[in-house]
């Protein structure tokens, strides 16, 4: 079975796709160029975190477009804060970033603890 990457950008015709897969769903949201990607992948986070919490489970079971009416305003609602709030947006993806080299580095450390422990 092919599993994607977890997160996947492509860019063609002056618009950037975003992919994100989580829990057998795939995630999607194009947008110009113009609009960076940081807003693209928080509203994508959100989108997903949100669908989860809703649905977790049933939604590998739902009827094709069954879901559309209960989350489409969600999807808006998502968009619209994004749009809204982009030095938000900025500051937040900025903090992973950093969370995330921190666990890098975090992670490294613990390995060579591990190494050591096994050389004793």
């Amino acid at each position: 079975m092919f599993l994607p990457r977890e997160e996947t950008t492509t860019s063609e015709h002056d618009l950037l796709y975003f992919f994100s897969f989580m829990e057998h769903l795939a995630y999607c949201v194009v947008v110009v160029e113009s609009l960076g990607r940081q807003i693209p992948i928080a509203f994508l986070e959100r989108v997903k975190e949100d669908f989860s919490k809703r649905y977790g489970g049933k939604a590998a079971t739902a009827a094709a477009n069954s879901l559309t009416r209960e989350f489409g305003s969600k999807l808006k609602e998502h968009m619209q804060y994004c749009i809204d709030h982009p030095e938000e947006i900025s500051k937040l993806t900025k903090v992973k970033a950093q969370v995330s080299e921190v666990k890098g580095v975090m992670m490294e450390n613990i390995e060579k603890v591990l190494d050591r422990g096994e050389k004793i």
